[in-house]
């Protein structure tokens, strides 16, 4: 989309002018304040406009903070380029959630991945008899939560789509379409030129794991740099590219599949790991409750792998276990050598763990270590 200069109160606003700072989420460092120009803000309401399908008839429900950029994006930006309304909710309340629902009228719910879990828990496809929603936007969604909203309560669902502060939506999927199993939706060619490449900037083959590169086909469209920190915005472009510190993968049908975050990524041994899949591994634990995976440096280079877990409450279960349970479903070389239980974990205000808080921790005395306790384990 391209905005006009336009005149107010004396004033020329153009579409590169600076129309807000939002911070990133700082889970790999201290947060960032992303400059967005206002033509920024305005594509990004285009593009979900665009990949929900809305219309000026449509009501969009929130129950997200205008801090929140998604609310400001959607909920406020988008509705002024497609018309209808909005409804913006002062909390969130499980047990008053159809009543709200039903009360607005509203069309298409805007949610994070755990608020449409907490309503497919706590309510059911009775409770919902009467609503008007066509669709539910959350991402992530479960296959199960998926298949809840769109076979119990009747509604499309949209939650493949990839994005940063920075620049979004890399990838997205439009609403009602079927994902690629593990895809983040596919590559937004409309707006973005993608690419995947390796540490000297060059492409890699398709299915091969590369970081994530970006930048943009219409003008002022991605962020303008980091408030008050230029070196930042030095450091993650390189050769007029942007360059997300995300590693990920785009296949032959242009799907994209994130791997992990590059600080996040560990090379013990010479292999390489993915905190993101051995999260996803050690999840499938019944006693853990939270749990995440990350590097501490090693004597003999590279890296060694910690889980900091956080256990359900009255779990029996202690570290030799955990690690030995591990053992049976992990490639050996990703066997963590520590391991730690913590009442919680370090996050951000949004939500997200901190991990690189972790890693500066390192190996604490609440530690427990594989080779200190002398466990062998069979390749």
């Amino acid at each position: 989309m391209r905005l006009p200069t336009i005149h107010l109160g004396g004033v020329d606003v153009r579409p590169s002018d600076l129309a807000c700072l939002v911070y990133t989420a700082g889970t790999t460092g201290p947060s960032k304040g992303c400059m967005l120009p206002h033509n920024y803000v305005v594509g990004l309401g285009d593009q979900v406009a665009r990949a929900w399908k809305r219309r000026s008839d449509d009501v969009v429900w929130t129950p997200l903070p205008l801090f929140h950029f998604n609310a400001i994006a959607i909920c406020v930006v988008g509705t002024l380029i497609v018309g209808g309304s909005a409804a913006i909710a002062r909390r969130f309340s499980v047990s008053g959630f159809w009543e709200e629902v039903r009360r607005t009228n509203a069309t298409i719910l805007s949610l994070l991945g755990p608020v449409a879990l907490m309503v497919q828990t706590a309510t059911g496809p009775d409770d919902a008899v009467g609503h008007s929603v066509r669709l539910v936007a959350a991402a992530p969604l479960a296959p199960e939560t998926d298949r809840y909203w769109r076979e119990e309560i009747g509604t499309d669902t949209f939650s493949a789509g990839f994005g940063l502060t920075e620049a979004s939506l890399l990838a997205v999927l439009p609403a009602g379409e079927t994902n690629a199993p593990g895809a983040a939706g596919k590559v937004n060619t409309d707006d973005f030129d993608v690419r995947i490449v390796d540490d000297g900037d060059n492409d890699v083959a398709p299915g091969e794991v590369g970081e994530l590169v970006a930048r943009p086909r219409l003008p002022h469209s991605m962020f303008a740099g980091y408030w008050r920190r230029p070196e930042a915005w030095t450091s993650v472009t390189s050769n007029l590219w942007f360059h997300t510190g995300d590693l990920c993968r785009i296949d032959d049908e242009t799907n994209l599949f994130f791997v992990d975050r590059k600080k996040d990524y560990l090379r013990r041994r010479g292999e390489n790991i993915s905190s993101f899949e051995l999260e996803k591994t050690f999840l499938g634990h019944e006693s853990l409750r939270d749990v995440a995976v990350h590097a501490v440096a090693s004597d003999l280079g590279e890296d060694d792998v910690k889980v900091t877990a956080v256990l359900e409450e009255d779990a029996d279960l202690d570290e030799e276990a955990l690690c030995r349970w591990s053992a049976q479903r992990l490639p050996y070389f990703a066997v963590p050598r520590y391991v730690e239980f913590r009442s919680e974990l370090p996050r951000n205000p949004v939500g997200r763990v901190l991990k690189y808080a972790l890693r500066d921790e390192g190996v604490t005395e609440a530690t427990w270590d594989r080779e200190k306790a002398g466990v062998e384990l069979e390749r």
